[in-house]
């Protein structure tokens, strides 16, 4: 018997690269007065490693002039470690939590984003690493399970830990040429998805 496997996809209508009147749409619905930001888009469970990705953005800010914001998207789960991680973020340091975003919204908040963060302790198969890769964002997330399948060269890995997530983010914060270069390479990707 010959077997298929049919991924599942994004709807290019829905999921692009942004311009920039929605981009600022975003911006000014979340009211981020233009300042950069982390993105993260989906329901804030264990499994996603919320807590491990506000710890390592807070260490991943240390010592910056300018440090974006983190963006927590999505319903507010089940995950109690999410509220004593945020409970832990310097004064400083801004952490919002707008729950869901309509649809037409999404382009601009995972395109917008400086880098969208989503290191999950493992996915069934990884739609959020997709959708902000048809978005043009760059990608940060880890080499578990499914996500490498998705991600494959077009996003950058980390493992799960703050520390290693710090690092990570931090690498790409200061390095906005492969950061581009990611953009690219995972709206390429997005297309092999449909």
């Amino acid at each position: 018997t010959r077997l298929s496997v049919a991924y599942h996809g994004v709807d290019p209508a829905l999921f692009h690269v942004p311009d920039e009147s929605e981009k600022d749409r975003v911006q000014a619905r979340l009211g981020l007065g233009g300042q950069p930001y982390v993105a993260f888009l989906s329901v804030l469970e264990p499994r996603k490693n919320v807590p491990g990705l506000v710890t390592g953005w807070v260490q991943a800010c240390a010592g910056r002039e300018d440090p974006p914001a983190l963006v927590l998207a999505g319903g507010a789960g089940w995950d109690e470690r999410v509220d004593r991680a945020l409970a832990e973020v310097p004064s400083h340091l801004r952490v919002l939590r707008p729950g869901y975003l309509r649809f037409v919204d999404l382009p601009g908040f995972l395109g917008g984003a400086v880098v969208v963060a989503y290191p999950s302790h493992g996915e069934g198969f990884g739609l959020p690493v997709l959708e902000a890769m048809a978005c043009g964002a760059p990608v940060l997330t880890t080499n578990r399970l499914s996500l490498p399948e998705v991600g494959g060269d077009a996003v950058a890995y980390t493992e799960p830990d703050p520390a290693s997530i710090a690092q990570a983010l931090g690498a790409l914060l200061d390095d906005p040429e492969r950061r581009r270069r990611l953009g690219e390479a995972g709206h390429a990707r997005a297309h092999e998805f449909t």
